[in-house]
């Protein structure tokens, strides 16, 4: 899981935002708790009336949205997305406020938005001390409890501190990449995996035009395929791929293959 959070002034702005999406037809509430889900303008109101409680409070609007990998799409039904989205809210100590839980479905990975009050019920303000660090934490142990596909382990982070930041980027770009190449079955299926995950893809061509390398680039940070891992070459890419389709089209041959019962066995009640 991805992790973003802004802590901001405007819950109009937020709010309108994720209605915006659901007047499309691209996403569905999932949780809420007291605001009125049903209406951007409502919601408003009702995220503003509570905010009076601590009006010298000037950054009061939580958001975070949490992604997860394209691969992750068919397991994740709204229940699931719910429970992980209260297990947050819960972590991060929003969970006896005001809160919205919008899943959107306008990309290719699924995800959803908590828009959450700073000002709990009883007018105190929710610290957002450390929230990237607390947020990362939290979502390595919510992979781990929903048995979700991991963006890199809490113990390689951990043992990444002392890495000079270019190899830093390196090493989490590779963990990202390989993480889309077990499961991906073509060079777009891969492409969009790996997009989906904020990363860029270059195909570098040659004087015929035929592809011959490829290259990665997050946060700025840019690398050949080849330096990631002679696996994240091109052809080492094309090779995975390839695996990946025969191995499914033998599970699909698999499954469709029933035997048949045995003389011997028909009539025995069992």
């Amino acid at each position: 899981m991805i992790g973003k959070t802004i802590i901001g002034r405007s819950f109009g702005g937020c709010v309108a935002y994720q209605f915006k999406k659901l007047e499309q037809g691209e996403g569905e509430v999932l949780l809420s708790r007291g605001v009125r889900d049903y209406d951007a303008e409502a919601m408003t109101q009702d995220f503003e009336q509570q905010r009076q409680l601590n009006p010298a409070l000037g950054r009061a609007v939580w958001h975070t949205s949490i992604s997860f990998p394209p691969e992750e799409k068919e397991r994740l039904t709204n229940d699931k997305m719910a429970a992980i989205a209260l297990d947050y809210l819960e972590g991060m100590g929003l969970a006896k406020g005001q809160y919205a839980v919008i899943r959107h479905d306008d990309r290719p990975h699924p995800h959803f938005h908590i828009v959450a009050n700073r000002v709990a019920d009883d007018g105190h303000t929710v610290g957002d001390g450390h929230n990237y660090s607390r947020s990362e934490t939290l979502l390595r142990e919510l992979e781990q409890k929903y048995e979700l596909t991991p963006v890199i382990s809490l113990e390689k982070r951990k043992n990444l501190t002392n890495v000079p930041a270019h190899d830093q980027a390196r090493i989490q770009l590779r963990e990202a990449v390989q993480a889309c190449t077990q499961q991906a079955k073509s060079l777009p299926e891969f492409t969009q995996a790996v997009e989906a995950r904020g990363i860029t893809v270059q195909l570098h061509y040659n004087a015929a035009g035929k592809a011959t390398g490829i290259s990665f680039e997050q946060d700025g940070q840019r690398f050949k395929g080849s330096q990631l891992a002679r696996a994240m070459s091109l052809a080492g890419l094309t090779k995975a791929f390839e695996q990946n389709e025969q191995q499914a089209q033998k599970q699909q041959l698999s499954q469709q293959v029933t035997p048949s019962p045995r003389s011997s066995d028909r009539g025995l009640g069992y």
